[in-house]
């Protein structure tokens, strides 16, 4: 993985629900952000992230932040950033239930393996239609070595595909009602609760779409991990669930799809 890969990566995870958030008037306090997707079961369509994009990227991410190459954080290195094409289960917005079980998850770039209490997310498959909305391509990042993906953007089976990463705005929410209405996203704060990370895990297509036709993806996913396989270190973590709520803050509490601090990548 070379560095200008690591930093775009830290460029997507932070900026895109961080400049929401300010938009909204949301405090962040030192939440950083990430988003997941799935690749498109149906495709096996996925290209190294571009070297000349990436390059770009970064230059302007060196030259607009205070973070400097030293506090990249090292275990980025060995992600193996790849960009997945087709279409993909965006789990940003959405809380997880506990299920009692364990989840083995990888670290260090998939050289080591850790458990964490496993959650379960229902989260909605964005279409290209959705894409083209936000102005992006159908597409997502993989970690290729962590989570539980295995080194590559392939289905793990029928039925099955993976969570990714993808910055969109305006997508179905689980929050309003009836669920996985088209809104835009509202991060917040949280203070109190433990968050789930999804970024590049394995999800099954729900068999039944929801009420208004929006199709889902169940995803299993660890808790009080960051998604790089290492335990959250901070009590304050930026969630976009639970913004269509009566009371937004109780989403906190049902352990939703977080955006890790910074210091949590390290």
């Amino acid at each position: 993985m070379r560095l200008n890969q690591t930093l775009l990566l830290l460029a997507v995870l932070v900026n895109p629900l961080a400049s929401l958030a300010a938009a909204d008037t949301a405090p962040t306090g030192n939440g950083q952000s990430y988003l997941v997707a799935q690749v498109d079961p149906r495709r096996d369509d996925s290209r190294p992230v571009d070297k000349k994009e990436t390059d770009d990227r970064a230059r302007a991410n060196r030259d607009s932040s205070s973070n400097s190459a030293t506090n990249v954080p090292r275990p980025l290195k060995s992600a193996d950033l790849t960009e997945c094409r087709g279409e993909f289960a965006l789990c940003a917005a959405s809380t997880c239930k506990p299920t009692g079980r364990m989840i083995k998850v990888k670290e260090a770039g998939g050289k080591t393996t850790k458990e964490y209490p496993e959650s379960v997310c229902t989260c909605p498959i964005i279409t290209q239609e959705i894409a083209v909305m936000n102005g992006k391509p159908l597409s997502g990042i993989a970690g290729l070595n962590e989570g539980n993906m295995n080194g590559s953007c392939d289905a793990p089976g029928p039925g099955k595909i993976w969570s990714l990463f993808s910055p969109l705005k305006v997508y179905p929410q689980e929050s309003t009602n009836p669920p996985f209405q088209m809104r835009d996203t509202i991060p917040q704060t949280c203070s109190t609760g433990t968050g789930s990370n999804c970024w590049s895990y394995e999800c099954t297509i729900d068999k039944e779409p929801a009420a208004n036709g929006v199709r889902t993806a169940t995803c299993a996913c660890p808790i009080g991990e960051n998604p790089l396989g290492a335990p959250t270190q901070n009590g304050e973590f930026l969630a976009a669930a639970g913004a269509y709520f009566a009371n937004p803050s109780s989403a906190c509490s049902m352990y939703p799809v977080s955006i890790p601090n910074f210091t949590d990548l390290k």
